[in-house]
């Protein structure tokens, strides 16, 4: 999807080990997705062919490996200890 503000189905599929080829704008281009190191970012027909050929065709796991390890950034644990931490550092509990 074009200009996606984040990308939550981009980060599950990271989460669950695939090798994710997405657009290059928006969540998935700020937060989501380092080129080449957990996944491919494509904004044409040809760029998105050439990435969906690396994607079914690497051998390596290590791309998918990162996008899990990168995906846990937005678990739910990560998410309420840095709600508390602003919490605390405004003085609200």
């Amino acid at each position: 999807m074009w200009n996606e503000h984040f990308g939550i189905g981009i980060v599950e599929m990271m989460a669950a080990g695939l090798i994710v080829v997405a657009h290059r704008s928006g969540g998935p281009q700020s937060d989501s997705i380092h080129p080449g190191k957990t996944g491919f970012l494509a904004s044409n027909a040809s760029e998105y062919a050439s990435k969906l050929h690396r994607a079914l065709t690497t051998k390596d796991d290590a791309i998918a490996k990162a996008a899990q390890t990168s995906s846990q950034r937005f678990c739910d644990e990560v998410f309420a200890k840095s709600w508390r931490d602003v919490l605390i550092d405004y003085k609200m509990i």
